[in-house]
């Protein structure tokens, strides 16, 4: 009799516990397995950098619509390796080989920079070593060296030089630059030849006066 009268209080103290136990486990918030697997970092979008193919199609292009008489028949690139002086002050640079319909051969390079400092500092840089046993070229009236013909032209963020065996139609070449979508103000010009003295100018609306 007396284990009888004891039933209901251990029934009693049995149903306690369960009920904590279960308030316990629906008290704790459930956790999604994405919650815990590890993320992978999230990658920006980069632009697409345009390739040389690409700057050499766009070149094609406008020489094919050129105006200017200059009869570029074929461009390629100049994968040659060589280093110039220019290039220790400018990453950013283009080199292509240029063919016009009667088989007359240029190179054309360009160098850019950030800015328009950057730029004169890095021209001033290569006047002191441009004139023969690399001397210094004196601004506006030094003499380049040159075993070929040459045009240099000086932009407010870029050099741009072509070079040839053959005489170089200046104003031809002025033109068909002063086209292209990265022209700016043209800060100084020099055309430099075999044994003549070297040709400062500036290039201001179109026309060519002397320094």
């Amino acid at each position: 009799m007396r284990a009888l009268t004891k039933l209901p209080g251990y029934l009693l103290a049995l149903f306690c516990v369960f009920y904590v136990a279960c308030n316990d486990t629906t008290s704790k918030r459930t956790i999604s397995l994405d919650e815990i697997r590890p993320k992978s970092p999230q990658q920006k979008k980069q632009k697409p950098k345009k390739s040389p193919e690409d700057t050499l199609q766009r070149l094609l292009n406008f020489y094919a619509n050129d105006s200017t008489a200059l009869q570029i028949a074929n461009i390629k690139l100049n994968d040659s390796g060589d280093k110039f002086f220019l290039d220790r002050f400018s990453s950013s640079r283009q080199r292509f080989l240029l063919t016009d319909s009667l088989g007359n051969f240029f190179q054309y390079k360009t160098w850019s920079f950030r800015d328009s400092s950057s730029c004169t500092e890095a021209f001033y840089n290569w006047l002191d070593q441009a004139g023969k046993n690399k001397a210094s070229v004196a601004l506006r009236t030094g003499n380049v060296w040159s075993t070929g013909h040459e045009i240099y032209v000086v932009a407010e963020r870029e050099i741009l030089q072509i070079s040839s065996a053959k005489r170089i139609l200046l104003k031809n070449w002025l033109k068909w630059y002063s086209g292209t979508p990265n022209f700016k103000a043209v800060r100084y010009i020099l055309h430099a030849q075999p044994r003549k003295k070297t040709i400062w100018l500036k290039y201001t609306n179109n026309k060519l006066t002397a320094l």
